[in-house]
């Protein structure tokens, strides 16, 4: 029986859409074989449409194009679909990026995975910025040869006019690499004042929320020129406070004390491995100058707070029990008759 054989018109859109539902058949049986909710069964299945999509228009514009210009119909065409489904992933990332940044790095902390799994949203970015502008400059007919011969041109280009882009740039992907913060982290950077959470990292600037919930752009290369504290790093605040004594209480300060040193240890939230100190340190100018150093067993500020509050109450109750009492602070008045210091304390030393 003789065989016949479809013109090249017919027989390329109908290979491009066999060959379509080939690859839709085939993502959708690899897609639902993995496990549900996982980032491989969820790139698989989001990329059914975009890859099959591909191949189907690719075969259809190359028919379009005809012999003579089909082939590169069909390169333009495939570009746009790796750019395509290089898109699809990332927004399927960017919609479950904590369930996936879980299960892609299940050892580090919250925080850490949001950050690194960030980079993966980046590289995606890069990867369809590259193919994009590679294949515009190959329409454009710039050769490989060019680029070589533009690309001495463009470092020294970029050694004299695009030098902080450079350096913020590099800068960024360091942040990625050393991690001296990540997303919600505290940061100060005493040389410049400024102080605020990390909402953001980019290749070029970090977008942080001041205290008064102003956003701040820094760019990347401020941090490896300046000093940075990572206040969300602090493993355990210190309680820094000083107090006063009248100075009719001299007698009552060893009393208070080591009160004072016996009750701190009954405290929650301190931290009992560091120092719990309690000093008699100067005779103030309106009484006698006493200073209490302990930590608090975490980092929180919270935490640091309500225990700095226990402590000021835990004073005020030790030196009421002792029988002192802490004075008032001397003022200075000027008069006529020259200055005069008074004492606002009901018991003046």
């Amino acid at each position: 029986m003789p065989t016949t054989n479809l013109p090249f018109a017919l027989q390329l859109p109908l290979a491009g859409a066999v060959l379509a539902l080939v690859v839709w058949l085939l993502l959708d049986r690899l897609g639902r074989r993995c496990r549900s909710g996982s980032l491989v069964r969820a790139l698989l299945l989001n990329g059914r449409l975009s890859l099959a999509g591909t191949v189907l228009l690719s075969s259809v514009g190359w028919w379009l194009a005809g012999p003579d210009q089909g082939l590169q119909v069909r390169d333009l065409l495939l570009s746009i679909g790796v750019v395509w489904t290089l898109l699809r992933w990332r927004r399927e990332l960017k919609q479950r990026d904590e369930h996936y940044a879980a299960q892609l790095l299940p050892h580090l902390a919250p925080k850490d995975q949001l950050f690194l799994f960030d980079v993966l949203d980046k590289l995606f970015c890069s990867a369809a910025l590259l193919v994009v502008l590679f294949k515009a400059l190959e329409l454009l007919g710039v050769s490989a040869g060019v680029l070589i011969t533009a690309g001495g041109f463009g470092a020294a280009a970029l050694g004299f006019g695009a030098r902080t882009i450079v350096e913020n740039g590099l800068s960024g992907l360091s942040l990625y690499i050393n991690r001296p913060f990540t997303l919600g982290d505290t940061i100060n950077l005493p040389a410049l004042n400024l102080l605020g959470t990390v909402e953001k990292v980019g290749w070029f600037y970090t977008e942080l929320r001041d205290p008064d919930r102003q956003r701040i752009y820094i760019p990347n290369g401020i941090f490896t020129s300046q000093a940075l504290q990572n206040l969300a790093q602090i493993d355990n605040r210190r309680i820094w406070i000083e107090f006063g004594l009248r100075y009719a209480d001299r007698g009552r300060i060893e009393a208070i004390i080591h009160t004072l040193g016996e009750r701190l240890e009954t405290l929650t939230g301190i931290d009992r491995v560091r120092d719990r100190l309690v000093h008699f340190v100067d005779y103030g100018d309106s009484g006698l100058l006493l200073r209490l150093l302990c930590f608090g067993a975490s980092g929180d500020l919270q935490a640091a707070w309500a225990l700095r509050q226990q402590v000021l109450l835990l004073i005020g109750e030790v030196v009421e029990q002792a029988g002192a009492a802490m004075p008032f602070p001397t003022r200075t008045v000027i008069s006529n008759d020259g200055p005069t210091s008074t004492a606002d304390a009901a018991d003046p030393p």
